[in-house]
Parts: structure tokens; sequence; C-alpha cells
């Protein structure tokens, strides 16, 4: 009754008019303007409607009127604006979902942390103006056992795995892992700022270190030495309103003063670009070029000084149709390698990869999106013969994989999925190259100050040794970062890879274990250290070898 009152003034004393009252009328501040939707006998937020005399004499019983109708449109506008579209939108810009409520500390309700406690760290804040995406062209896809190929590969950043994610959750609109407050692995005291540079960020980073290993040649027999190494790492990103630039730089260089035959350098250049053509289709643009040293204990590398170059690139066309989502790629992948076998002619595993897949995804909101995807490729050898058997290695193959995505909210997130591989080789001496695949990247974050990653990964690479199809290679991670504050984090990890040879009875297997802290000093400055093992075991005889690793450093960014 108290308030029907002022709604039966408002229905005497306002014209009716065919236009609603919008949410968007209210959130932009129209709601009582000459301008707006009520004009031209609408109520005034001073109280009267246009052109009329007040509702009641009394002035504060008729302004309190006002604004009990002023509450009750509120009310009414402000849930559409909580509204949001599923499925949709393929760019980062809506979520289909409410992120768990923090309190005042940032911890959610179901965190598990008492944030008044004197007892327990406060929790990580992200630095203004630091970013709050990952970059497209870092990622890792699946594993590579926390090391890669090379001889003295760097272990990954923690945030790869996240930027990995965060292009899997973004299938459907959903916003980026670091927007939920999922911890990346890093200092956020020191979060870089970046250099603005017309619509795009240029974030430069360089960390000197120093360390000891007892075996620099990583092979067996090998000796134990101190080292230098130097790693640039710069990525770009740009701010545009719609679309996605991203580009990465990383490179190590390590110095051994004992011996410089055993210097080991290494480097990176991706890029990733994003097309938003409709809120339904997006194209996505990938290229990158690698260098490293093949491994000095690999059969593939009897004389210790190969080096590999990988090029690799792709595009494809993601189209989102109600519940189903579509992906056609195409990629192309191109390795060259400079190890003289032992038999042979040098660059006999020289090849080249075509391939195109199809994938299909269901959008259907649920934790778990199930997807299907196929694959045919063709792989072409630049020299047709270059062993003494002269074996004929080109091949066509096909690939199938079933799997799922997993969108447990905001704490768990990925994919994970498993199919078949073959590879039909064109000389009938030679076994199909074929076996299982596996890959998939997975983020689980049980606080705001701890995360988990782990990852598998299947690769097929080409062989010239006599006999031999080629090799598969199994890789999986698991690794987990803490922030003990917003200066200090730390992390462990473990690593695990297996080869094997198809046609001969040839396997290597390394496993990998790390431990590291960083300490920032200063908004720029961080302090490292490191602890890495690896060891590596072949069913070659004399191959095995192991290797302890220690390192300090100091790492300075913008």
């Amino acid at each position: 009754m108290f308030l029907a009152q002022p709604l039966f003034c408002l229905c005497q004393r306002v014209r009716p008019r065919k236009r609603r009252v919008g949410a968007a009328a209210v959130a932009d501040g129209r709601l009582g303007t000459t301008d707006g939707p009520f004009r031209n006998g609408a109520l005034t937020m001073f109280g009267q409607a246009a052109g009329n005399r007040p509702c009641h004499p009394v002035a504060g019983l008729c302004m309190f009127r006002r604004l009990a109708l002023a509450a009750l449109l509120l009310a009414g506008g402000v849930a559409p604006l909580q509204a949001q579209t599923f499925g949709g939108d393929l760019r980062r810009s809506t979520f289909d979902g409410v992120a768990d409520p923090l309190d005042e500390a940032g911890y959610g309700p179901d965190d598990g942390v008492d944030a008044t406690s004197d007892t327990l760290p406060r929790p990580v804040r992200r630095r203004p103006g630091a970013a709050d995406e990952t970059n497209a062209a870092a990622t890792e896809i699946g594993s590579t056992g926390l090391t890669g190929g090379g001889r003295q590969d760097p272990v990954r950043p923690f945030s790869d795995r996240l930027a990995t994610v965060d292009g899997i959750r973004s299938i459907g609109g959903r916003r980026g892992m670091a927007e939920d407050g999922i911890f990346e692995g890093d200092t956020l005291y020191d979060a870089a700022q970046g250099l603005r540079v017309g619509t795009f960020t240029i974030r430069p980073q360089m960390t000197l270190t120093t360390g000891w290993t007892d075996n620099a040649q990583g092979s067996a027999g090998g000796s134990g030495s101190y080292y230098t190494s130097l790693a640039p790492d710069v990525t770009v990103s740009s701010d545009w309103s719609r679309h996605r630039l991203d580009l990465a730089l990383r490179g190590a260089y390590v110095v051994y003063p004992d011996s410089s035959a055993d210097d080991d350098p290494s480097l990176s250049v991706s890029g990733a670009l994003r097309l938003d053509l409709s809120d339904q289709t997006a194209v996505n643009t990938n290229a990158a070029w690698s260098y490293s040293r093949e491994d000095a204990s690999s059969a593939e590398n009897p004389s210790g000084d190969g080096d590999v170059h990988g090029l690799n690139a792709s595009v494809g066309v993601t189209q989102a149709a109600g519940l189903l989502g579509v992906t056609l790629r195409g990629d192309i992948e191109r390795t060259v390698y400079t190890a003289a076998p032992a038999t042979g002619r040098r660059g006999g595993r020289d090849n080249t990869v075509l391939s195109a897949s199809l994938r299909l995804d269901g959008l259907t909101g649920a934790m778990l999106e199930p997807f299907v995807e196929g694959t045919v490729l063709h792989r072409s050898f630049d020299h047709t013969c270059s062993d003494a058997l002269c074996e004929r290695r080109d091949a066509v193959g096909y690939q199938a994989k079933v799997g799922t995505r997993i969108l447990a909210g905001p704490k768990l997130a990925g994919e994970i999925g498993a199919g078949w591989r073959v590879e039909r080789l064109d000389d009938a001496r030679l076994r199909d190259l074929a076996g299982v695949v596996a890959e998939g990247s997975l983020v689980w974050s049980p606080s705001r100050l701890t995360t988990v990653t782990g990852g598998v990964g299947t690769a097929f690479n080409a062989t010239d040794i006599d006999g031999a199809s080629g090799s598969i290679l199994y890789s999986a991670d698991l690794r987990v970062a803490h922030a003990f504050s917003d200066r200090l984090t730390g992390e462990v990890g473990a690593g695990y890879s297996l080869r094997t040879y198809q046609g001969m009875a040839l396997d290597e297997r390394t496993a990998t274990g790390l431990a590291g802290a960083t300490y920032a000093l200063t908004r720029n400055v961080a302090l490292t250290a490191s602890y890495t093992y690896r060891n590596f075991d072949s069913t070659v005889g004399g191959a095995d070898y192991d290797e302890n690793r220690i390192q300090a450093g100091v790492r300075i960014r913008h």
C-alpha cells in the first residue's frame, strides 16, 4: 500500500509512452534526464514530472516515494546487465560463468583460508597495469617432459601452459585464467608493465645466471664445469578492441669457460594472430622457428655436434554454431638436422610434413565438453636415398583422436585426448610408423596461492637409421608453483619422456626433476635460483648418463 501510492501518482501525472526503460538507460545515467526515455512528462531526479506539478504537497514524502520508485527500476535493470550469452562468442570479451566472490583479502569462499588470520600469508595481487592475458605465441602444446630435444634446453616458463589452456577456454567466450585470479607461477611484485608503442605492449626481460654442472657435455663420461648463461625474453601483445596479435622471442646462450665446444645456444621466435570475423567465427594463425643443439647421447647424433632447426606454421578457422564448434586447420612442419650420421649422408632426416585437420567440439556448457578430431598428412624427405640401403621414407598417413575439454570453473581447466596415428612409408621393407597418440594440458588451482599444471604429449619423428621407420616420443610432466608472498615464489616439477624406435629394439628414456625459487628485490629486479636433475637411459650400451645442475642469477624486466 505504501509503494502503491507513488505508482498511482505516477500513472496520474505521467503520460504513457511506448518506449521501455532498458538496462542501458539505468547504466549510462539517462534516467531522469530531459533527453532520456522518460522525457515529455517523465519523472526528473528533482521529484517533478516534466510539465506537471509535484505529486504530493509534502516535498519530503514526495522525494522518498521517487527514491523508492528509482530503487525498483534499478533492481529490474541490473539483472539483464549480468546476463551472458553462451557458446556464441569466440572472443574473450564475455564469460559464461560467475567467478567466486572474494573477501577483502582476495580469497574465495571455498579456498579454505581465513583471510583474517595473522599466521597465513596474504594473497598475492596483480600489480596495477600488469598484463591480464597470457601470450598466445608462448603456448606449450602437450608436454616436452620439462626439457625439449636439445642438449640443455632451458625449462619453459610456468605460464606457458596457462597460455595453452587460455586458448582452450576461449572457445565459447570464456575469459583468460589470469582474469580469474589464477596464480601464474611468478612473482607479482615485479610483474612486467611493458612499454607502450602505439597499440602494442612490449615486455622485455633479461636473465643472467651462473652455475655449475657435473656433466657439461650432457653425455656419458661428461665432465663438470662452471658456466654462465644469458637468456633474453621479449613478448609483444596488441591492444586492439577486436583481433589479437602476440609475438615472442626467447633465447639462451650458455658459455663454458673450460671448453667453448660445449657452449650451448638456443633460440625460438613465434607469433600468433587471431582474427575475429564475427562473434561466431575466428581465424587463428601461428608461426614459429626454433634452433637448439641435439642431445649428444642420442642415437641420431653420434658425433655430438648436431643442431636442430624447426619451422612450423598453421592456419585454422573456427565456427561456433549453437552447440557445435567446427575447426578446419592446415599445418606445415619443417625440420632440418645438421648432425652427421654414422652411415649415410648428412641431411638424411630433413623432412617436411603437410597436414589438414577437422575438429568438432561440443559446446554444451557442461563441465566436460567432448571433441573429435581427424587428420590426414603427408611426409616428404629432401633426399629419397640417404642411407646405404636407399630406403624410400616418404609417407602418407592419418590420425584420429577423441577427448574432452575440462571446464570446471576457474579452478580446473584444460583438455585431454587420445587416439591413433599411422604413417605408411613408400618402402615396403619398412614397417608403418604407427602408435597411440596422447595429448593434454591441465591447470588446477587448489587455492589462489597455488597452481598445479600437468601435460602429456606425443611426437612422431623421422630417422635415417637403417631398418627403422622412425621414432615416437611420449612425454609427460607435472609442476607445482606456490606464492609465499607477492615477492617470493617457489616451484617444483618432474618430467619423463620415452622415445621408442619402430623397426628396431632401441629405446631412450629421460627423467627430469627441478626445484626453484624467485625473489623480487625491486619492481624490476628479481633473484632466481634453481636445481635441475636429468637422467638419460638408452638401450644402446655406454650412452647412459646423469647430470646435476645448480644455478643462481638476476632477472631484469620492465
